[in-house]
């Protein structure tokens, strides 16, 4: 369901039950960009390794789904870094807000979001950025108990200077992109560096590497 691009990707992976509010909702989706909607998260994930250089958005209904499968099911999956995934309908009292963080979800749409909002956060993940507050990132970035790479312990020694660069975007959110504009280097030049800096700190997203960033650099 739902229509595709020039390139027959569709930029969108909704995952939520097939109800008239739903099916409305991708409509709308739809005609800004391609979108469609999936019963299942295993369906929905089986498609973001199908087209790994086209960027997209995982846009998880936790309200049917429900949030402590939608955590379990994302970190099976090692989604590729051009995948971004998001939770809808997240009430802003949750308790598990912060947590969404450190289980690699990029962006965060609460169940009284006005669609317009939505809309543009969608925009934002599709180009990289974070659709996180940063309260909640500070909230994730200070919980104690949290392993984020190398055990707690700071490896910037392993890290180039560009590296430590480009990390340090990373936790102020800016986009590939953006990093590609400022460095004058090439957007896949910026993704080698990125998946360089997984490997070093020991982290299997880019939430996870801005939250250690934050920590040690």
């Amino acid at each position: 369901m739902g229509t595709t691009d020039d390139t027959g990707v569709r930029k969108v992976h909704v995952v939520a039950s097939l109800t008239i509010q739903s099916q409305c909702f991708l409509e709308v989706v739809n005609q800004h960009m391609p979108a469609t909607l999936h019963p299942t998260m295993e369906e929905a994930l089986s498609l973001a390794y199908l087209n790994t250089g086209h960027d997209r958005v995982l846009l998880v209904d936790v309200a049917y789904v429900g949030v402590e499968q939608a955590f379990e099911e994302l970190g099976r999956a090692r989604l590729p870094q051009n995948t971004y995934p998001a939770l809808m309908n997240v009430r802003r009292d949750a308790p598990w807000v912060a947590d969404c963080v450190l289980h690699g979800v990029r962006g965060l749409f609460f169940d009284d979001d006005h669609f317009e909002l939505v809309l543009r956060g969608i925009n934002s993940l599709i180009e990289g950025a974070v659709w996180i507050s940063r309260e909640t990132l500070l909230a994730a970035a200070t919980q104690p108990s949290r392993d984020l790479g190398t055990n707690g312990n700071s490896n910037t020694g392993e890290l180039t200077r560009r590296e430590q660069e480009i990390l340090g975007m990373i936790c102020v959110g800016a986009t590939n992109q953006e990093i590609a504009d400022k460095l004058f280097i090439s957007t896949n030049t910026v993704k080698t560096h990125i998946y360089k800096i997984y490997k070093k700190i020991h982290v299997p997203n880019r939430m996870q590497a801005a939250l250690w960033g934050a920590k040690h650099l």
